[in-house]
């Protein structure tokens, strides 16, 4: 399929934060001698952190989520934490970057599965709404307490919001604003958001329908964008 967004590879693991639990008995790191490089440790250390920061907010809000509760859900130290953090948005942002990252790479691989723009778009969105249920940490950290957090963050997310538009490129499309994508991008987001806040992470894929119509219809018109707001092949 022509127009393939560009998404840069995840660091390390596929899964997204916060969805495996920090103090996992398979995650521990053996007391003495466990015969792991100092780098292993580090890296198994910084994982942990970054799942046990999600959970955290996701559960408390940002705005009660503390160093001390990060590091305890991680079963590390202070020190520990400041040796791969400069503070609480620090570890936000690693753990928002990485999430974006993996989640961009899987709509992408959906999306260019698919055989035309408009459903390359349903099969996106439905890869996204799929897997911001099956991560309800994640999804509320990304979608909701992202807006809490410092400007780092608040930045990352516009520039995670922006790389959107790699999907709005396909050569079957005439020239469309970037004023117009943005607005369309920040509707789906607004919509995920809201569902967030007023009901269950487990409903997102019920929007598919409602989302695929509302980014079709100014750019191939109602007459083409009405079968997605009823039909769904999965």
């Amino acid at each position: 399929m022509a127009g393939q967004p560009g998404v840069p590879e995840a660091g390390g693991t596929d899964v997204l934060p916060g969805s495996r639990s920090a103090l996992d008995p398979g995650r521990a790191i053996k007391p003495g001698r466990h015969g792991l490089s100092p780098e292993t440790v580090a890296g198994i250390q910084r994982e942990r952190l970054i799942d046990a920061f999600v959970q955290v907010v996701s559960e408390r809000g940002f705005a009660h989520t503390t160093i001390g509760r990060v590091t305890e859900g991680a079963g590390v130290t202070k020190k520990t934490f400041y040796t791969h953090f400069t503070d609480l948005d620090d570890c936000f942002l690693a753990a928002y970057q990485r999430g974006m990252d993996i989640l961009l790479r899987r709509m992408t691989e959906a999306y260019e599965a698919a055989p035309s723009w408009p459903d390359g778009i349903r099969a996106a969105l439905r890869r996204m709404l799929a897997i911001l249920a099956a991560e309800p940490r994640f999804a509320r950290a990304s979608l909701v307490e992202v807006n809490a957090a410092g400007p780092q963050v608040r930045q990352a997310r516009i520039d995670n919001l922006a790389r959107f538009r790699a999907f709005f490129e396909d050569p079957s499309l005439p020239p469309v604003p970037v004023a117009v994508i943005d607005a369309i991008v920040g509707g789906i987001y607004s919509a995920i958001h809201v569902q967030m806040e007023t009901g269950e992470a487990e409903e997102l894929p019920s929007l598919l329908p409602a989302l695929t119509y509302f980014v079709l219809l100014p750019l191939i018109g109602r007459e083409a964008a009405s079968p997605y707001l009823t039909a769904d092949p999965g």
